[in-house]
């Protein structure tokens, strides 16, 4: 008995081998492409991950202009205090930089 390929014309077996290869190639480019899917998807949740965090630093820095307003205020009512010398027990100074 003989095998297929020792039947089958030479062409045939050479296209046959060409498949392989090719069918060989596709495995690992599936396989690539499967390893970069992920690798983008730990990306995406990294910079989920900086846009909360941005976020979050965001809301600090639009505080800081009701925290200065407020020394602001506070140095300007000292001031006044100052003038009219009454009781400051209450009140704490911060110097500016």
């Amino acid at each position: 008995m003989s095998t297929p390929s020792q039947q089958a014309p030479p062409h045939l077996i050479q296209r046959m081998q060409e498949k392989e290869q090719e069918l060989e190639q596709l495995l690992i480019l599936r396989q690539l492409a499967t390893h970069l899917q992920t690798h983008f998807d730990e990306l995406s949740d990294k910079f989920d991950g900086l846009v909360q965090g941005n976020q979050a630093v965001s809301k600090v820095l639009e505080n800081w202009s009701d925290v200065f307003r407020t020394i602001n205020m506070t140095d300007n009512y000292a001031s006044q205090d100052q003038e009219g010398e009454q009781d400051r027990s209450s009140l704490v100074r911060i110097p500016i930089v």
